[in-house]
C-alpha cells in the first residue's frame, strides 16, 4: 500500500446541508409509543421528542463546530483511503505515540475530553509523565474519513491502514494503542499483524464469550453465563452484520431515526442508571449524531459489520503486553482476567465500578490514569 503526506483538515460544513437538516427534523412523522412503555420497546418517543426539540431551537452546531476545530485535524491517504484523525503532540520528547480508536455508536468525538489529558496530564492533575502524543482516528466510513468503496473493509483491512498512517505517514517506529468496541477488535489485529511497531495494548471490554475451549473457572463460566443473557440486547450486531444496506436506507433519510438507533445505545450501554444524561449532555449526544449525519457515514458504519465478520482476520495469542481495563458497569458483562488471560499478555488488569461502555468519555481521568500506569511499567527500567 502506499500513503500520502498528512494534511490539515478543518470541519466545514455547509449552511445547505444544515438547512436540509432542520427541514427533515421539522417533518417528523412520529409514531406512536404505548403508554406507560418508556424504554421498554426501545427508543422512547416522548425523550426524542425533548431531544430532537432542542436538536431544532437549542443546539448549536456552528458552535460545536468550533469546539471540534480547536483541536488539530489531518487527512491522509493510505491503501487508497483517506483517514481522518487528530493528532495532538505533547511537549514532552519523550511521550509515547498513541493511537486511540473508537466504536459503533460512538466516532472521534468520544476522545475529545481525553486527548489533551494525555497530550498535557500535569495540567489536569496527573503525574507529568508518561505524556502521549495521541492520535485519535476515525475508522473508515466513519466521521470525516472515506467511505469505503469496495466490500471487505473490516478489522484486517482497517488495521492496515491505521498502522500505515501510525507507522509510514507520522513516522513512528512503534506506537501504543488502545481502543473498545470495534477499535478494541482493529487495535487486537494491529498486534498480532505488526507486532514489532507495538509497543502495547489497552483494552476495554471483551464483547462476546466465544474463542475458548473448556475447562472453564467459576468465575469463567459465570462470564459466560451472563453474556449469554446479553443475546437479546446484540439483535442490532445481527442486523447489522445481515442485511445493513436495508437498514442503511432509514439511517441515512430520517436524522430521527438516526438519533434513535444511536441513542438508545448510550443509554443502555453507559453507567447511566437509565438516564442517558446523566453521563452525556445533550449537547454531547447531538454532535455525535451530527457527526453521522452531516458525513452521510451511517450506512457504512453499519455495513462494516457485515464486512468485518465475513472478512478473514489473523488469529492467535497477542503477545505484546496488554493492559486490560473492565468496567462492571458497561451492559456487557466484565471478562475474569484468567478469560482475557487466554487471548493476551496480560501485564495489568483493572477492574471499575464507574463507567460504562464509552469509558474515554465517561471517566476521561480514569482511563488516562491506567494508561499512564501501563505504559509507564513498560518502560526500560521499570
Amino acid at each position: 500500500m502506499t500513503a500520502s503526506p498528512a494534511e490539515p483538515f478543518a470541519i466545514d460544513i455547509s449552511d445547505e446541508v444544515l438547512r436540509d437538516l432542520n427541514a427533515r427534523l421539522a417533518r417528523t412523522r412520529w409514531p406512536d409509543q404505548l403508554p406507560g412503555t418508556g424504554w421498554t420497546y426501545g427508543a422512547d418517543t416522548a425523550y426524542l421528542r425533548e431531544l430532537v426539540s432542542y436538536w431544532q431551537t437549542g443546539f448549536d452546531w456552528r458552535a460545536q463546530q468550533a469546539r471540534l476545530n480547536r483541536f488539530d485535524h489531518f487527512r491522509a491517504e493510505v491503501g487508497g483511503t483517506r483517514i481522518h484523525f487528530i493528532h495532538a503532540r505533547s511537549r514532552n520528547d519523550d511521550a509515547i505515540p498513541l493511537l486511540l480508536l473508537h466504536g459503533w455508536p460512538s466516532s472521534f468525538v468520544q476522545m475529545l475530553d481525553i486527548i489533551p489529558v494525555l497530550a498535557a496530564p500535569a495540567a489536569h492533575g496527573l503525574p507529568a509523565t508518561p505524556s502521549f502524543h495521541v492520535v485519535a482516528a476515525s475508522l473508515p466510513g466513519f466521521g470525516f474519513s472515506d467511505i469505503p468503496v469496495r466490500p471487505g473493509v473490516g478489522f484486517a483491512t482497517t488495521a492496515t491502514l491505521m498502522d500505515e498512517l501510525m507507522h509510514d505517514v507520522l513516522g513512528y517506529e512503534r506506537y501504543a494503542v488502545r481502543g473498545s468496541d470495534l477499535g478494541g477488535n482493529v487495535v487486537r489485529q494491529i498486534a498480532l499483524r505488526h507486532p514489532g511497531h507495538v509497543i502495547g495494548v489497552h483494552l476495554t471490554g471483551m464483547i462476546g464469550a466465544d474463542g475458548a475451549t473448556p475447562p472453564f473457572t467459576a468465575a469463567e463460566q459465570a462470564f459466560i453465563d451472563a453474556d449469554a443473557a446479553t443475546l437479546p440486547e446484540r439483535a442490532y450486531a445481527r442486523l447489522q452484520m445481515s442485511k445493513p444496506q436495508t437498514l442503511a436506507h432509514a439511517l441515512n433519510d430520517s436524522p430521527v431515526g438516526l438519533a434513535a438507533w444511536i441513542v438508545e445505545k448510550f443509554r443502555a450501554w453507559s453507567d447511566s442508571k437509565g438516564d442517558v444524561e446523566s453521563r452525556f449532555s445533550k449537547d454531547a449526544l447531538l454532535t455525535n449524531v451530527t457527526v453521522y449525519w452531516v458525513t452521510g457515514t451511517a450506512p457504512a458504519s453499519v455495513r462494516m459489520y457485515y464486512d468485518f465478520s465475513r472478512e478473514p482476520v489473523l488469529q492467535g495469542r497477542i503477545e505484546r503486553p496488554v493492559g486490560m481495563l473492565m468496567s462492571t458497569k458497561d451492559f456487557f458483562p466484565a471478562a475474569p482476567r484468567e478469560w482475557g488471560q487466554r487471548f493476551f499478555n496480560v501485564k495489568r488488569w483493572t477492574t471499575t465500578d464507574v463507567g460504562g461502555h464509552f469509558l474515554e468519555w465517561e471517566e476521561p481521568e480514569l482511563v488516562a490514569r491506567e494508561l499512564q500506569a501501563f505504559f509507564d511499567s513498560l518502560r526500560p527500567g521499570q
